[in-house]
């Protein structure tokens, strides 16, 4: 079996999440895990997998886009080293919002996950919820396990 994982990250948190969901595929099963940014998830890797695993963060109760991807680069060069952006950190991309736009997922299983701050969903949003819908209308089937919060 093989399973990717997809990830955006401004802070390098997602990132975290991402290898860290890569390591414990890895451990459980026998699949070959390749985890990486959306900006080096194309279509020859994606059409390999059979268990896709998408994730980034939430910005402004959902999916970043440019203007929040901006938005935290900006407020990585004012934090006077505070916050340090991911490598693979790209304000100018398209993130996993226009990546899931052009996504032909059929017949794969899927799963989500986010990273947001540390408070009530109400408050903060959740990008997982809008990744699955998105992963839905690619034609991707949603992994039959329970929902996990961490």
């Amino acid at each position: 079996m093989q399973a990717v994982v997809v990830f955006e990250s401004m802070y390098g948190n997602t990132r975290a999440i991402a290898e860290a969901v890569g390591k414990g595929i890895d451990t459980a099963s026998d699949a070959q895990v390749t985890v990486v940014p959306v900006s080096q998830a194309d279509t020859g890797l994606i059409s390999q997998a059979d268990l896709l695993v998408v994730g980034g963060p939430t910005h402004a109760h959902g999916m970043s886009h440019a203007a929040t991807r901006r938005a935290a680069q900006d407020a990585a060069t004012k934090s006077d080293g505070k916050l340090r952006l991911d490598p693979a950190a790209d304000s100018e991309g398209s993130g996993v919002r226009g990546w899931l736009d052009h996504l032909n997922g059929r017949g794969r299983l899927s799963a989500t996950f986010d990273t947001r701050l540390d408070a009530p969903a109400i408050f903060t949003g959740r990008a997982a919820p809008k990744i699955a819908r998105q992963l839905r209308r690619a034609g991707l089937n949603r992994s039959p396990s329970r929902k996990a919060s961490w």
